[in-house]
């Protein structure tokens, strides 16, 4: 029997799977209510539409569509993005986006072309555990800074970077998911934004902004993009329409300087060549109609509705001692339990109920967070909100003591 682990690459052995993906696999089975993956509800799918507009691909160009295409992406698709990305201030030429498989191809990418082992990055506290996977695979040192209710805590941040600097270290580039967080879904304020692109200018950093969710506001006024508030050129942007119109699709992009995208180029030569020519010539005839701008509202109305209904059941439900962040948008919300309650350690037991959750501390680069839990709610339906909060009300009560029901609940701080 031939040993392999002896052949293996270091990331390799080192690579950890994606606690979302294995937590879908355990959610799936029995009648367990999911509160696990970042899922569009399938309903928000335009079937009709798309058919229709395979169709008339398949009629029209076949030849293009389902041959070969460039490792940059379908030129009409990429410049339907920058039109669609100048409605939100982002001044991008089309020869400066680059095409990926799902805006996770567009991470690992930054990882390949920008990360050394050794380096640092600077991420936010909890992160995106998508990114952190990506980035941990090319072994740097993830520097984590508190966020707050605003977005990233600005004296924290300065601070990191200060100890970076005084070690004669620079980060490579701070990542942020600025709209609709993932993992705690808050919304930074333009003057965050703003306070981060002073301070990356000041320690010559780079900003990696990793924006899927930005078309789900549902309530409240939207800040600038950060790259859109970026006059020095260092934000490398980043977005997808697997939240907007159907992740099958596997439509995502990156935008970026020019000498960042076409080493990106390069890159991802050697990992596809080229993308879905298809599905590419698909979204781009989509776009060119109108048909993603104009189903937008009844996708961000349903989601709406869906939050509401896990907020009115988190208030109704929850022990006192539990708070919870009051999302204006995207697909998550953040939940804080008491302190002494571990998330990680209450997840078989919640499955055992019929509730499933990603545990805080996979989104902590450093490890903490273990009080914490990320509940989606754009893929249950509202009656399976209702009974699965139910259930995982119940297992809070279970596992808490009984002095800490005396905490006052109604705190949304999303920091440790």
């Amino acid at each position: 029997m031939i040993e392999f682990e002896a052949f293996f690459s270091r990331s390799a052995r080192t690579a950890e799977r994606s606690t979302i993906r294995e937590l879908l696999k355990l959610a799936g089975r029995g009648n367990v209510v999911s509160f696990a993956g970042g899922l569009p509800d399938p309903e928000t799918f335009p079937v009709d539409e798309l058919r229709a507009v395979a169709d008339e691909v398949l009629r029209t160009d076949a030849a293009r569509a389902l041959q070969y295409g460039t490792t940059e992406g379908d030129p009409r698709l990429r410049a339907q993005l920058a039109a669609w990305m100048a409605k939100d201030g982002l001044q991008v030429a089309p020869d400066d986006i680059l095409i990926t498989t799902g805006s996770q191809q567009a991470l690992d990418l930054v990882g390949r072309v920008l990360l050394e082992p050794g380096d640092a990055i600077v991420c936010e506290l909890p992160s995106y555990l998508g990114g952190l996977q990506a980035f941990r695979a090319y072994q740097v040192e993830m520097v984590g800074v508190r966020q707050d209710d605003e977005g990233m805590a600005p004296a924290d941040l300065a601070e990191a970077l200060r100890r970076l600097a005084r070690a004669g270290r620079r980060p490579k580039f701070i990542y942020v998911v600025p709209d609709f967080q993932n993992p705690s879904g808050i919304t930074w304020t333009q003057e965050r934004r703003e306070q981060l692109l002073a301070l990356a200018g000041e320690f010559g950093t780079l900003i990696v902004e990793d924006n899927p969710y930005r078309e789900m506001r549902f309530a409240g006024m939207a800040p600038p993009p950060i790259a859109a508030l970026d006059r020095a050129g260092r934000t490398l942007y980043l977005s997808t329409f697997s939240k907007t119109l159907a992740p099958g699709l596997r439509i995502g992009w990156l935008a970026g300087p020019a000498a960042v995208i076409e080493r990106c180029v390069t890159a991802k030569q050697a990992m596809d060549l080229c993308g879905p020519a298809l599905t590419q010539a698909i979204a781009a005839a989509l776009l060119a109609r109108g048909g993603l701008l104009t189903r937008l509202p009844e996708v961000v109305a349903r989601y709406r509705r869906k939050c509401t209904a896990m907020l009115e059941a988190l208030e109704r439900e929850m022990p006192p001692g539990v708070t919870w962040t009051r999302p204006e948008g995207g697909l998550f919300l953040w939940v804080r339990l008491p302190e002494g309650l571990d998330a990680g350690a209450m997840l078989q037991p919640a499955l055992a109920e019929g509730v499933a959750y990603v545990p805080g501390q996979a989104f902590h680069c450093d490890g903490g967070g273990r009080n914490t839990m990320r509940l989606n709610f754009s893929y249950p339906t509202e009656a399976q909100i209702a009974e699965g909060i139910a259930r995982l009300a119940r297992l809070v009560r279970r596992e808490s003591a009984p002095a800490i029901h005396t905490i006052h609940r109604r705190g949304t701080t999303v920091s440790d």
